[in-house]
């Protein structure tokens, strides 16, 4: 499964919001979601696109693993999410998505 959100920014810069982000996934160990407890994986592999500010996180539960990135340029925040059952599966989807975010992302200005 792949989400993607794409927010536009009237007064917020996208790299302040990435930044804020960054600093909630990298201090979350776990979380809980509709019953479901959700704990941080050890680490990725995720290569984050260079032109674009981000920040990416894997989630383990219950037997599949949910990776999340946050993309930003100028004015917009692009959120993408993907599942997997197992990380390099959720990981390779998050990537493909992301690739297709940043492509978007890198036509705005900075």
């Amino acid at each position: 499964m792949l989400t993607q959100e794409v927010h536009v920014l009237p007064r917020q810069r996208a790299e302040d919001v990435v930044a804020k982000a960054a600093s909630t996934l990298k201090g979350c160990a776990s979380y809980s979601d509709h019953g479901d407890s959700y704990r941080r994986t050890a680490g990725n592999k995720i290569e984050l696109p260079a032109p674009v500010k981000g920040i990416a996180a894997c989630f383990a539960v219950s037997g599949t693993v949910n990776c999340f990135a946050y993309l930003g340029r100028g004015g917009v925040v692009t959120t993408v999410s993907s599942m997997g059952v197992d990380q390099r599966t959720a990981e390779w989807w998050l990537e493909r998505i992301m690739a297709a975010a940043e492509h978007r992302l890198e036509g705005l200005p900075a």
